[in-house]
C-alpha cells in the first residue's frame, strides 16, 4: 500500500510517500506560511524523484486540524483533488495526534500542545500501547490552565511537545513539577512522514473516508468570524 502524506497545518508544509509503512520519501520545509506556492512543487518533485505517478498511490493521508485556516484550506483542495482525480480515499489523521506521533514513549502520556494564539491552545492526550498510538482524550482546544487541571489528574506522568509545550513551559513545569517532561526541539514540529505512518495503521483497520466527505476540522472559528460575531 502506497500513501501519499500532505501535511499544511502549520507553518511546515510537507509531503512523504511510504510503501507498506517504510518512508520512500519525504520534503519538509519549515519556512513561512507560503503552502499555496510551495506545496504542490513539492509533492510533485518528491513523486518525480520516486518516478511515481498519482495513479501510483493507493492511499492520501491528510492533516485534518486544527491549525492554520488556509493552511488546512490548502492541503484539503490538493488532497480531494488528487483523489477524485483517481477515485481514491483519504484518511483523515487528527493533528495534534500525528503531532503527538513523533514521540515514542511506552512511560508517559504524551502531550501535543499547539499554540492557537490568544491564550488558546489545541491539545488532546494520546499514550502508545505496543506499536499503536492510543487515544486517550481526543483533541479540543482549551486555555493552558484548563489543560493543567485535566493533566492533575492522572497519575501518569505526561510528555510535551509542539509550539505551545514551549511557550508555556514555566507555567506546565511550575503546576506539574516532575510529572512533565518535554520533548527536543525536533519533535516540535508537524511532518509528513509521521502523518504517513498513523494514516498507514488507520488504512489498515479500513478508517478511510472518499475524497467528498472530507473537511478540515477547525475546532473554533477564525479571527474574522470571531469578529463579526
Amino acid at each position: 500500500m502506497k500513501i501519499l502524506a500532505i501535511e499544511s497545518a502549520s507553518v511546515t508544509a510537507s509531503c512523504a510517500v511510504s510503501e507498506n509503512g517504510i518512508i520512500l520519501g519525504e520534503y519538509t520545509l519549515n519556512h513561512k506560511k507560503t503552502h499555496s506556492e510551495k506545496l504542490m512543487p513539492l509533492i510533485e518533485t518528491l513523486m518525480k524523484e520516486l518516478e511515481l505517478k498519482i495513479q501510483d498511490i493507493d492511499v492520501i493521508a491528510i492533516s485534518e486540524g486544527p491549525g492554520s485556516y488556509t493552511g488546512l484550506r490548502i492541503g484539503a483542495a490538493i488532497a480531494k483533488s488528487m483523489a477524485y482525480a483517481v477515485n481514491i480515499p483519504i484518511v483523515n489523521v487528527a493533528t495534534t495526534k500525528s503531532l503527538a506521533g513523533n514521540i515514542f514513549d511506552l512511560s508517559n502520556h504524551i502531550v501535543p500542545v499547539m499554540d492557537a494564539k490568544g491564550g488558546r491552545i489545541y491539545t488532546g492526550i494520546y499514550k502508545w500501547e505496543d506499536e499503536e498510538l492510543v487515544t486517550v482524550k481526543e483533541q479540543f482546544p482549551c486555555n493552558i490552565e484548563e489543560l493543567i487541571e485535566i493533566l492533575s489528574q492522572y497519575e501518569v506522568p505526561s510528555i510535551f511537545n509542539g509550539d505551545g509545550s514551549v511557550n508555556y513551559r514555566s507555567i506546565i513545569e511550575e503546576k506539574l513539577k516532575d510529572k512533565a517532561h518535554f520533548a527536543t526541539e525536533k519533535f516540535n514540529c508537524l511532518n509528513a512522514s509521521t502523518l504517513a505512518s498513523l494514516g498507514f495503521q488507520m488504512a489498515l483497520k479500513g478508517e478511510m473516508i472518499n475524497a467528498s466527505d472530507f473537511k478540515p476540522q477547525y475546532l473554533r472559528l477564525s479571527q474574522a468570524e470571531r469578529n463579526k460575531k
